[in-house]
C-alpha cells in the first residue's frame, strides 16, 4: 500500500453509496453472520434453535431503519444462543450483534451510544454466565476467556463505528470551514469591488461635474459676447479647450483603472497609462483657481502654515473637496466671488470654501452626490466634514483631515 494513502477509516468516511447499495451490504452481512455463528447445536427444540439463530443475525439487515430495535433483538437473541449452547459445542459468536452495534455511534449522541454499548456487553455477559452455570460446559476460566474475547469484539465494532463517525464529523466541519472561507472571500471581494466602484464614481462625479460646469459658464459667456467682443469670446473658447483637455487627461486615468481590471495585459497597459498622468493635488490649486477665474468666479486663495508633503490620498481628497465646493459655487451660489482657505496644522490639514451667495439652501437640496462624495472622502481618512448655509447669506464647506498614522 502507498505510504501516502489515507487510513482505512478515512477511506470509509469518504465512501458514498446509495441507499439501496447500503441495504444490499447489510443483507449480505446478515446472511454471512448466520454462517459465522457456527452453532448448529443448541439446547432448545429444533424450531426454537433455528428461530434464535436467525433472530441473532438476520435483523441486522434492517439496522439502518430501526437501529435500537434491531440492536435489542439481535443482542437478546445472541445472549440466548450463547446461554443455550450445547455441551461440547463451539460457543456462539455474536457477529450480528457486533454489526448492529457498529452503527450506534453513527446515529446517536456519544452518551446514549455508550449506554447502548454497555447494555450490549451486559446482555452478552449474562448469556455467558448462564452458559457457565450449565452442567458439563467448559471451565469457568475458559468461559471467562470466551466472554472477554466476545466483549472485545463488541467494543471493537463500536469503536470502529465511533471512529468513522468522528472522521465524518471532522470532514463535515472541514468542508463547512472551507465553504465559510469561500463565502468570506466572496464577501470581501464584493466589498472591495464596491469600494472601487464607489471611488471611481466619486472621481467621475468630481471631474465631470466640475469640468462641465466651467465649460457651460464659459460657453455662455462666449455666446453672449461673440458679436460684441470677439476677443473675449475667443478667450472663453480657449479656456474651454484647456479645461476639456485637463478633464480628458483625468478621465484617461479613470479609464486606465477600469481597464486594469479586465486582463493581465490590460492591467499592465492601464498601470502604464495611469503613471503617465499625474494625480491632482493641492499643488494644483493655482490651476484650479485660474480655471474658475476664467469662468467668471473670482477665487481668493489663502494658504496658512508651512506647506508640507501629505499622503497622496489625503492630498487628493482635500483637492477634490475644494474642487467640488467651487463647482457648487459656480452652479448654485449666484455670486462671482468665493474664498478658499487651506491650513497646514501640526497634526491635521484643514480646508474651507465660503461664498456670499444667496442660494445656500439650494446647495443642500440640489447637489445630488456632491456633498455625499465630499463627506465620504473626508471620513475615509478619519476626518470631520461640515457643509451648510451661513447666517444671513452664503454657504460654507469645511473639512479637517488628521495627518496622524491613524488618519492616514
Amino acid at each position: 500500500m502507498d505510504a501516502h494513502s489515507p487510513p482505512l477509516v478515512t477511506r470509509l468516511a469518504r465512501l458514498r453509496l446509495r441507499p439501496w447499495q447500503w441495504a444490499t451490504v447489510d443483507c449480505a452481512v446478515a446472511v454471512l453472520a448466520v454462517a459465522a455463528g457456527k452453532v448448529p447445536y443448541l439446547r432448545f427444540p429444533g424450531w426454537l434453535a433455528v428461530a434464535v439463530l436467525l433472530l441473532a443475525s438476520l435483523p441486522a439487515a434492517l439496522r439502518r431503519l430501526w437501529p435500537r430495535t434491531v440492536l435489542a433483538v439481535v443482542v437478546v437473541s445472541s445472549a440466548l444462543a450463547i446461554a443455550g449452547t450445547a455441551v461440547n459445542a463451539p460457543v456462539y459468536i455474536p457477529v450480528g450483534a457486533c454489526y448492529a452495534v457498529s452503527l450506534i455511534p453513527l446515529r446517536f449522541p456519544r452518551r446514549e451510544a455508550l449506554w447502548l454499548l454497555l447494555a450490549t456487553v451486559l446482555a452478552v455477559g449474562a448469556g455467558f454466565a448462564v452458559y457457565a452455570a450449565g452442567p458439563g460446559n467448559a471451565s469457568s476460566g475458559d468461559t471467562g476467556r470466551f466472554a472477554a474475547e466476545t466483549g472485545v469484539y463488541v467494543a471493537a465494532a463500536w469503536l470502529a463505528g465511533y471512529a468513522l463517525q468522528q472522521q465524518r464529523s471532522y470532514t463535515a466541519k472541514a468542508q463547512e470551514q472551507a465553504a465559510q472561507e469561500v463565502r468570506e472571500q466572496l464577501a470581501e471581494a464584493r466589498r472591495i469591488s464596491s469600494e472601487e466602484r464607489l471611488q471611481i464614481a466619486r472621481e467621475l462625479h468630481d471631474v465631470v461635474a466640475h469640468t462641465v460646469s466651467l465649460i457651460a459658464v464659459q460657453a455662455g459667456v462666449a455666446n453672449y459676447v461673440v458679436k460684441t467682443n470677439p476677443d473675449e469670446a475667443a478667450r472663453a473658447l480657449a479656456s474651454i479647450e484647456t479645461t476639456s483637455r485637463g478633464a480628458l487627461r483625468e478621465m484617461r486615468v479613470l479609464l486606465a483603472m477600469l481597464r486594469a481590471d479586465d486582463s493581465a495585459d490590460g492591467s499592465v497597459r492601464g498601470q502604464q497609462e495611469a503613471e503617465l498622468v499625474p494625480v491632482p493635488g493641492l499643488v494644483d490649486l493655482d490651476v484650479l483657481v485660474a480655471r474658475a477665474n476664467e469662468a467668471g468666479l473670482l477665487v481668493d486663495l489663502e494658504i496658512h502654515g508651512e506647506r508640507t508633503v501629505v499622503a497622496a490620498g489625503i492630498d487628493l481628497a482635500a483637492y477634490r473637496v475644494i474642487q467640488e465646493a467651487i463647482t457648487n459655487v459656480v452652479k448654485h451660489a449666484a455670486t462671482d466671488t468665493c474664498r478658499v482657505t487651506v491650513s497646514y496644522e501640526q497634526d491635521a490639514l484643514s480646508v474651507q470654501v465660503t461664498d456670499n451667495g444667496t442660494a445656500g439652501a439650494s446647495q443642500i437640496s440640489g447637489l445630488g452626490h456632491g456633498i455625499v462624495g465630499m463627506r465620504e472622502r473626508v471620513i475615509m481618512y478619519g476626518g470631520d466634514f461640515h457643509a451648510g448655509p451661513l447666517p444671513g447669506r452664503g454657504f460654507r464647506v469645511s473639512a479637517r483631515i488628521p495627518l496622524t498614522e491613524a488618519g492616514s
